[in-house]
């Protein structure tokens, strides 16, 4: 970009770039936005695992995390392919969030879950953080609930190609209304900023009474570690929950010193 940009910009250009089945997306600084479109020819030029570059205009919409994303250069269509840790996602990206800085805890879940685990995934999506590993690990079932109609749709079409439908039960509905108590070994709340308090309860009701894993994932200020992981631990023993153990992980940078962290903690009901 040295001969289509002023020199100074040229820090501003984006340092990672993520691709979701050969669609870049990019977050742009305000200053090089005019230039989009020639960053995104560049880029087609220089990876050639990329079909089409996409920028970010708002955050991610509404509790069906919908991206607010605008094709800028390449074959524009949004229903892609990503294929990841020997799992195949169909999905369209400008209605639908998948996060290809989540490869490391999806990878982290294969190490973790065991084939003897029964897994609880509250905000499966399209199968982002569960579908990997049905078909990975294969554990005993994986109940996965999905809110929004069209991930669900495509939830579904993901657990037929991938042949985990002997696995994964998906469910079109708010997890707040899940009912279901004492079964799970293992349940993922892969939703930012954070999930709910009343999502919360129903994640630890859910646990096996002899203890299992929630993985909370969240939000924190660099510095902050500590006083989160305390103020999850407050939040599990007023539930009336013993923690185990307990432990934070970065996911990934999502701002100016803040990370996306899931925190771990093994619990077990008080009697």
């Amino acid at each position: 970009m040295e001969n289509k940009i002023n020199g100074r910009l040229l820090n501003l250009l984006p340092g990672r770039i993520p691709v979701i089945g050969g669609a870049a997306l990019l977050h742009l600084k305000r200053e090089i936005v005019p230039y989009e479109r020639e960053i995104g020819e560049a880029l087609l030029d220089l990876m050639k695992n990329v079909k089409s570059v996409w920028v970010y205009r708002a955050p991610t919409a509404t509790i069906f995390r919908i991206p607010n994303l605008e094709c800028v250069a390449g074959d524009c269509n949004p229903e892609v392919i990503h294929k990841e840790l020997k799992t195949i996602f169909y999905l369209n990206i400008q209605k639908i969030t998948f996060s290809p800085g989540n490869a490391g805890e999806r990878k982290r879940l294969l190490r973790i879950i065991s084939p003897q685990d029964i897994v609880l995934d509250m905000f499966a999506c399209v199968g982002n953080l569960s579908l990997p590993i049905a078909v990975n690990v294969k554990p005993k079932k994986i109940y996965a609930i999905e809110i929004n109609p069209l991930a669900y749709k495509y939830l579904l079409k993901n657990i037929r190609v991938n042949k985990v439908e002997s696995i994964m039960v998906p469910f079109l509905m708010d997890n707040r209304d899940w009912k279901e108590e004492g079964f799970a070994d293992h349940v993922l709340m892969g939703y930012l900023p954070e999930p709910d308090n009343v999502q919360l309860r129903i994640a630890l009701n859910s646990i096996k009474p002899e203890g299992g894993t929630i993985h909370f994932h969240t939000i924190v200020k660099i510095g902050n570690e500590k006083d989160k992981l305390g103020e999850f631990r407050k939040k599990v023993e007023k539930e009336k929950f013993n923690v185990k153990q307990l432990k934070m992980e970065k996911v990934k940078p999502i701002a100016p010193h803040r990370n996306h962290v899931v925190i771990r903690a093994y619990i077990r009901k008080v009697w």
